[in-house]
């Protein structure tokens, strides 16, 4: 049981790291600004500093998301479907409606937002974490996993 759920952990590390870099080169490849004047340069250069901070805080965040998987060595949440289903999706759940609600009053507020990219790539991550699920718990339901393990 905790080498199947050490690869599940493993691997969702991997798509965490994967989706922070292509995050990153997304945020290289932003508008150049060298045909704006003086301020707007500024505000361009305050802008990819935001969005570095936004990266570092999403790569944090999607680490300490898959720690909660490890609550799964517990048999009580293993054993049912909802906690276990919690256990891979509850956090990062719980942390895109948060960033959704402060989206949405930015772009009420300001007409735009800079949470898009960033809700962006943590439903992608929520997306493969999901898919995780359902391996995990197909392996559960044929009983691949055993306490032995």
């Amino acid at each position: 049981m905790k080498k199947t759920l050490l690869k599940f952990w493993v691997i969702n590390i991997l798509i965490s790291i994967c989706l922070f870099v292509i995050y990153r080169i997304l945020l290289a490849e932003s508008k150049n600004p060298a045909d704006e004047n003086f301020l707007q340069v500024i505000l361009s250069i305050l802008s990819i500093l935001l969005q570095l901070g936004f990266s570092l805080v999403y790569l944090i965040g999607m680490i300490v998301c898959s720690f909660i998987l490890f609550l799964n060595l517990f048999e009580k949440i293993r054993n049912n479907y909802f906690f276990s289903l919690l256990s891979f999706l509850g956090l990062p759940s719980l942390c895109i409606i948060i960033l959704l609600i402060a989206a949405i009053a930015d772009i009420y507020s300001f007409n735009q937002s800079i949470l898009l990219k960033f809700i962006g790539f943590s439903l992608i991550y929520l997306v493969f974490t999901g898919i995780q699920f359902l391996m995990f718990r197909k392996k559960l339901k044929t009983g691949a996993l055993k306490m032995s393990q």
